[in-house]
């Protein structure tokens, strides 16, 4: 979403953010002057060893927050004049006092493989969802070839309210600063509990004892970055928007997710990296093995067998 307010922001219009934890935490960080409403989002905190049980409980609580975000919109609109509604992925956000746009790369579900015979029905279920908005925007490219989401937006067909508008990065406003600073591994930990955590122990544990300095942004946004050193490991809580572009540009390995966000900031500045795809996040790892003749793709419990040597080796062969 930040390059669509950035741009809104260009073109002078009124722009109120609206949001919920570390999302919320990251928009005031990249446009600390503009005035924020908080519209409450679930917390998502993966418990159960099986991913169809996270899934199950969740399900309930989506409904709940869908159902409690279109009754909060409903207020913002009596206090506020507002002209446009753009949704971040939030299907409560849909209005008929104002234009109403959301903006998804999902226009199906990936399920586990005993449902995925039920992945035509989620595809319904969202067409409906998305319906009640006037526009679909869908950040990807327009070519089939070039696409980045692949089935999650084109595997059925497409309703002609959906529009691809290009790909979304926070680094494409950004400009290249003069930093020094450089690490040979850039590793970026993001997602839920308790996986992050665990990336987070695998890869120090991996990297600690590495020859070269490496940086892990533990992806937990407050207002100012806190630095911690293990060995020759670097631990920073966040880092802004045009230093984390300079350290990517900069650096020999990228280590991250394989979420839809990170994969559309790799392709705006170009780079390949290490994908690690969140254990039992389906779309996650669908995306993996769709992109995986563009990056390199470990998975999470591969990390712990792994020598640092090994590791770079497997990325310089896929280069």
């Amino acid at each position: 979403m930040i390059p669509i307010i950035d741009k809104l922001v260009k073109d002078r219009h009124h722009v109120i953010l609206g949001g919920d934890g570390d999302a919320l935490t990251l928009l005031q960080q990249n446009f600390p002057k503009l005035s924020t409403i908080r519209i409450a989002d679930i917390r998502v905190n993966f418990r159960f060893k099986w991913m169809l049980i996270n899934l199950l409980v969740l399900i309930p609580k989506i409904l709940k927050s869908t159902i409690k975000e279109h009754f909060i919109l409903k207020q913002i609109l009596k206090n506020h004049s507002i002209d446009v509604v753009i949704s971040d992925n939030r299907y409560g956000l849909w209005t008929n006092k104002a234009r109403s746009i959301i903006v998804t790369h999902q226009l199906m579900l990936k399920l586990p493989f005993p449902f995925r015979f039920m992945e035509y029905c989620t595809h319904l279920i969202i067409k409906k969802m998305i319906s009640r908005f006037h526009s679909c925007w869908v950040p990807d490219y327009k070519e089939k070839v070039k696409s980045l989401s692949g089935d999650l937006s084109r595997k059925y067909p497409i309703h002609s309210m959906v529009m691809f508008i290009g790909p979304l990065s926070r680094f494409s406003s950004q400009k290249e600063l003069n930093n020094h600073q450089t690490f040979q591994v850039v590793a970026i930990i993001s997602g839920p509990e308790p996986s992050r955590s665990k990336l987070e122990k695998s890869l120090i544990k991996l990297l600690q004892h590495h020859t070269e300095k490496c940086l892990i942004i533990q992806g937990k946004p407050n207002k100012d970055v806190n630095y911690t050193t293990i060995d020759n490991v670097t631990l920073a809580s966040h880092m802004p928007t045009a230093e984390l572009k300079c350290l990517l540009k900069n650096a020999s390995i990228i280590i991250c997710r394989s979420g839809y966000s990170s994969i559309m900031d790799l392709e705006a500045i170009k780079l390949k990296a290490i994908l690690i795809p969140t254990p039992g996040q389906t779309e996650q790892e669908y995306l993996s093995k769709y992109l995986k003749n563009r990056h390199t793709i470990i998975q999470q419990d591969e990390l712990d067998t792994l020598s640092p040597d090994k590791l770079f080796s497997i990325f310089n062969s896929h280069r």
